[in-house]
């Protein structure tokens, strides 16, 4: 058993497809297809920050495989690598870019229907065949190490099509779609596939260490699919500037955690806070609801006040009155105070007024 990088990681990653026997082998061996050569036109790293960018490593290659027809064919493949759930939107836009990109087409010559047979150039697209390895789950249902598919063409009944020729057209507007589910991978490989990716299963790592794994060579095959990446591995482990860029990608990834999990609490205690506050706010609301009904209240009470005060100042008005009018024909002030029920005094005091 030996120590060796773990290809999760993008520096090792990088270095590993860097190599082309094992772009070729891994390439190969994912799409099932023998690859004659391949060439990387571009790679793209993209690491999580403090505006939580994704963690992914994608690479273009321009690539020749060979048909079972003995035909080679120039493809472009696009390989990309995470290591959690990402945003489909982020995948979608690279293909999108190369379906468009003119540097996946070839020239082709073709001719005019003239008598001269006059010939012109044409672009001609070239098959896009697009990886994903993934160190996550897809999900419930889709617990599968590899899941491929391409478009499937459908009549105005929904009968499958099964075309015997190709399309350069349909072939133009499509393209191949491969997924690799680490942890998925089986314990015990049996498929050339699976026991490729071994170097890729993450059950070997090394315990406290992350950014190693532990794997034992094919020694029934030294020239295995396994063992040209084993080998690249083991390259790697004692590769010094690799090493430093793994551990410093490692405590990038470190120290990304510890500032996430702050992150996290922050916004928990922050939710907290609000709830908090929105209670308070809400309790507030409630107080200020119920001092508004006592004003209400004592509001009414004063109109009910107001009132009586308006009927006692009434009675007043009339009991003046019918003092001054008893007085007017002539009643003594005993008499009015008698007749009304009043004290001779109250009497006295309507009548000193005038």
């Amino acid at each position: 058993m030996a120590k060796v990088c773990n290809p999760i990681y993008d520096t090792v990653f990088k270095y590993l497809v860097e190599d082309e026997r094992v772009a070729k082998v891994l390439l190969g061996c994912i799409l099932g297809k023998k690859i004659v050569h391949v060439e990387i036109k571009g790679h793209e790293s993209t690491y999580r920050d403090d505006d939580n960018q994704l963690k992914l490593l994608r690479f273009d290659f321009a690539g020749t495989i060979e048909n079972p027809d003995g035909t080679k064919e120039t493809v472009t493949i696009e390989l990309q690598k995470a290591s959690e759930p990402e945003e489909v939107m982020r995948f979608r836009s690279y293909f999108g870019i190369q379906m468009a990109s003119k540097s996946n087409a070839d020239t082709v010559v073709k001719y005019h229907r003239d008598k001269d047979k006059t010939p012109y150039n044409v672009l001609k697209p070239r098959r896009i065949y697009g990886i994903f390895i993934l160190g996550h789950s897809l999900g419930k249902g889709f617990e599968y190490p590899l899941i491929k598919g391409s478009t499937v063409f459908y009549d105005e009944d929904n009968n499958v099509l099964n075309f015997k020729t190709q399309c350069e057209f349909l072939k133009g507007m499509t393209y191949d779609l491969y997924i690799i589910q680490l942890p998925f991978l089986p314990e015990r490989p049996k498929k050339p596939l699976e026991k490729m990716l071994r170097a890729f299963d993450q059950r070997y790592k090394v315990e406290n260490d992350d950014r190693y794994l532990e794997l034992t060579e094919d020694t029934a095959d030294y020239d295995s699919d396994f063992n040209v990446i084993f080998r690249r591995l083991l390259h790697a482990s004692v590769d010094e500037q690799l090493r430093r860029n793994l551990d410093l990608e490692d405590y990038a990834e470190r120290l990304w955690t510890i500032r996430q999990a702050e992150r996290e609490d922050l916004e928990y205690e922050l939710k907290e806070q609000k709830q908090l506050l929105a209670e308070q706010e809400s309790q507030l609301a409630e107080k200020e609801s119920q001092l508004a009904e006592k004003d209400n209240q004592l509001a009414e009470k004063d109109n009910q006040l107001a009132e009586k005060d308006n009927q006692l100042a009434e009675k007043d008005n009339q009991l003046v009155a019918m003092i001054k009018l008893s007085a007017s024909l002539g009643a003594s002030p005993e008499k009015i105070a008698t007749q009304l029920s009043i004290s001779i005094d109250e009497v006295k005091r309507v009548l000193s007024q005038n």
